[in-house]
């Protein structure tokens, strides 16, 4: 079957490792890796094939503790504490440990493609689907829809979900934003009663990089914009907050004006090469590890490794200092991960990408300015890229490096009365190429 669609695309660059020696080592695993998360010391991570894996040293070594030929890709991995762990993503289904992660079993989604899910405990949870927000107080045998008013002034803009958390039994929060990315402005729904009823909260001069718990509270990680009515506007410092019920505030101390890049609920990447440990001790933490471009905004620390996912899952050692790490020559921001389309968008006709980054500016040696590269995807029942091949490109060059990133996207998997099947796409990218002089 041939599907001409448009793709709504998450667009960022990429850069190419050093060809140097690195400190980072590439891990081989069973299926591709898309999420990492670390719980009680150890390094978890899920993917293509309902792969779940885990490392108890530090990402030197792996293992798989659950897997499905041709099964679903589980785009979100969690624990609500060192026994109860979760996991989703395609194919309706959730994932559910009770010992830790050394057995899963299934329950049935209020949907066939989950984003994000958070659980408190076994029994209360939130869920974000593809065009819905639900909530569960009996461990996900039912789950409740939550009802958002988008013709009330205070939502209207703000269509786009970045994060769910469950904090215990009766409080949660949704985090919404006006655009797909962290830097557009957001707001939080928080309820007090379990979902029943939520409230809309609007922290001004903020940016959220990252919400996530620690000791029964919520966490706030990103940015604030100070000195707004000085000459020439204010500038933002790196903010992190605290609450117990996502209402009231309080700011942390301040200890350092380097902004954060991205956050995780582990701690805030700087730049490549440097983070900080959160919540902030008494000195402060911080983590150092090798820059070499390696690391993306979905990694995680644990026993003196940092781990990261790009197409592939990539390991090196960390060391931990009470001194703010040094910016260097190899190092560079993080761009961020993009959040998924709207709650209000009309649903998807054809394929829709999951992950499907490809470099937008591409400095070459041959070509400059506009180019276009038309391809034929095959894509896999399970929503990987089987083959790749080139229908119309404006330079050789450029074909070759979208090519290569095209061979790691992920699509939805394209179902026929319920039963994923192959499929072929075209697909037609323009990128803007900067000779290189």
């Amino acid at each position: 079957m041939n599907l001409r669609s448009l793709l709504t695309i998450t667009l960022f660059f990429l850069a190419a490792l050093p060809a140097c020696a690195s400190e980072w080592h590439q891990v081989s695993l069973a299926a591709r890796p898309f999420y990492i998360v670390e719980n009680h010391g150890d390094l978890w991570i899920s993917g293509a094939d309902e792969l779940i894996a885990n490392s108890t040293d530090g990402g030197k070594t792996w293992s798989t503790r659950h897997s499905a030929k041709s099964g679903g890709i589980l785009l979100t991995l969690g624990f609500a504490n060192e026994r109860f762990g979760y996991a989703a993503g395609t194919g309706g289904q959730i994932l559910i440990t009770k010992d830790g992660g050394t057995t899963w079993a299934t329950l049935q989604a209020p949907a066939q493609l989950v984003y994000d899910l958070s659980f408190s405990d076994e029994r209360h949870g939130i869920l974000h689907a593809a065009r819905s927000i639900y909530t569960t107080a009996d461990g996900g045998a039912t789950w409740t829809p939550v009802k958002i008013d988008f013709e009330n002034d205070d939502l209207r803009k703000f269509v786009y979900v970045a994060r769910v958390l469950a904090l215990d039994a009766e409080h949660m929060a949704i985090v919404l934003g006006e655009g797909d990315a962290p830097y557009h402005h957001q707001i939080f729904l928080v309820t007090k009663d379990g979902g029943t009823n939520w409230k809309t909260v609007d922290v001004p001069s903020t940016g959220l990089q990252r919400l996530s718990k620690h000791d029964g509270q919520y966490w706030f990680l990103g940015f604030e914009v100070i000195e707004k009515d000085k000459p020439g506007g204010g500038y933002s410092v790196p903010l992190v907050m605290r609450s117990v019920d996502g209402e009231e505030w309080t700011h942390l101390p301040r200890w350092s004006e380097k902004g954060f890049s991205t956050c995780t609920a582990q701690g805030c990447l700087y730049w490549d090469g440097a983070a900080v440990e959160l919540p902030p001790g008494n000195p402060v933490s911080y983590w150092t590890f090798p820059a070499e471009k390696a690391v993306t905004a979905k990694w995680a620390v644990a026993k003196g490794g940092i781990c990261a996912i790009a197409t592939d899952l990539k390991c090196a050692p960390v060391v931990t200092t009470q001194t703010m790490p040094s910016y260097t020559d190899n190092s560079s921001s993080i761009v961020p991960t993009h959040f998924p389309p709207a709650l209000n968008a009309p649903p998807a006709q054809g394929l829709q990408c999951i992950s499907c980054e490809f470099e937008r500016m591409m400095v070459t040696q041959k070509f400059q300015g506009p180019a276009e590269v038309e391809l034929k995807l095959h894509i896999a029942p399970n929503g990987l890229v089987e083959k790749v091949e080139i229908l119309h490109s404006t330079a050789a060059e450029i074909a070759d490096r979208v090519v290569a990133s095209a061979r790691n996207w992920i699509f939805v998997p394209y179902t026929k009365e319920g039963v994923p099947h192959s499929v072929v796409t075209n697909v037609t990218l323009r990128v803007m190429a900067i000779k290189s002089h």
